[in-house]
């Protein structure tokens, strides 16, 4: 399996043929932006800020890397988005505060005609459309179901919330518009948020979901979670050359990838969730690890990049498909999840079931 690479600090990252060496520059003062640099030396794709490096490095196979994310104080040259351009490596780029600001795709991946005109007619049919959409909510209101009885089963007291979340679930199926169907699942949501203090194993000030800006330490978490998951989304989206822009839950908007949206709706509470459970309950995280600016919680570094790393290590997780009785990381569930839209879109399957937790 390939690896994503995750880029934080100040790093030079060069190439002597098919190998890049990662060497990181410590001890410097965070830039806190993303800048071209020209450099003339063409083996060096991220020069650092002023210094050379401290030896500290490690050197990965091109074929290796599933795609780079980089966290601000970053400067590259062209040779950069050349290298990844030829290797077919996509480059998500987000602010130093974890903000996703936007994506290098390699051509390779601009899309596929035939696949872009069957999700425009699905789109432009209320019918096929509402189908798509209700398939997506169905499958995600299933896995934070099984979120809240697994921990109902360890003791948290929502039984309650559970049977409610229930009751919608069966609405989702009836609904009749895709704005209706955006209500019921905002109201299960909204009771799934209300669970998860009585979920967290220490006293956590957490209500309701506030996204702009992000109110308190859960509700960053969550926000950089699923700003990590949208990337991950949209790389396998271009991978199988499915149109990111035209999704069937959320509208197409400018610079919106509404359907890595749509996507990541599936896998959140199995990924960003169960990752922010797992970092609150065992005390990995907590409100130190955090500065306060301008209203909004945001991660320091050293947390940031152990959050990173939880959620990497949760998308490298394997899991039992039942369905297709094969064992599967949830990376490629994602990718598979994809695949699956794209046979149902050309008509290779007569029913889109798309992945909940059995």
């Amino acid at each position: 399996m390939k690896n994503n690479i995750y880029i934080f600090s100040d790093t030079k990252l060069s190439r002597k043929n098919n190998t890049l060496k990662i060497e990181k520059i410590e001890n410097l003062n965070p830039i806190h932006e993303i800048d071209i640099f020209e450099d003339e030396k063409e083996y060096v794709l991220l020069p650092p800020q002023r210094v050379e490096g401290d030896g500290n490095f490690k050197y990965l196979p091109i074929e290796s890397i599933e795609a780079i994310y980089t966290f601000g104080e970053v400067s590259f040259n062209s040779q950069f988005l050349k290298n990844m351009s030829y290797y077919s490596i996509p480059v998500h780029f987000f602010s130093y505060y974890g903000k996703y600001l936007g994506s290098f795709i390699p051509v390779e991946y601009e899309g596929n005609g035939e696949i872009q005109i069957s999700q425009i007619k699905f789109y432009l049919d209320d019918f096929r459309r509402l189908y798509i959409a209700k398939k997506i909510v169905e499958g995600a209101v299933k896995n934070l179901l099984q979120n809240l009885t697994v921990f109902a089963y360890r003791g948290a007291n929502i039984d309650e919330e559970i049977l409610k979340i229930s009751s919608l679930l069966n609405s989702i199926v009836i609904s009749t518009s895709v704005q209706e169907l955006l209500g019921y699942e905002g109201n299960a949501r909204n009771i799934y948020y209300g669970c998860w203090e009585k979920i967290f194993r220490k006293e956590i000030d957490f209500e309701k979901r506030i996204k702009n800006p992000p109110e308190g330490i859960i509700n960053s978490l969550i926000s950089f979670g699923n700003a990590l998951l949208y990337s991950v989304c949209i790389t396998e989206i271009f991978r199988t050359r499915l149109n990111p822009y035209i999704g069937f839950i959320h509208e197409p908007g400018d610079k919106k990838h509404s359907l890595a949206y749509d996507i990541s709706e599936l896998f959140k509470p199995i990924i960003v969730d169960r990752v922010i459970f797992r970092l609150i309950n065992l005390g990995m995280i907590s409100e130190k690890d955090f500065i306060k600016k301008d209203n909004a919680f945001l991660l320091k570094d050293e947390p940031k990049q152990k959050f990173v790393e939880e959620f990497e290590r949760k998308l490298s997780s394997v899991v039992h498909h039942k369905r297709l009785n094969r064992r599967l990381s949830l990376r490629s569930l994602i990718r598979m999840e994809c695949y699956n839209l794209v046979k149902f879109l050309n008509g290779k399957i007569k029913n889109y079931e798309p992945y909940s937790v059995d």
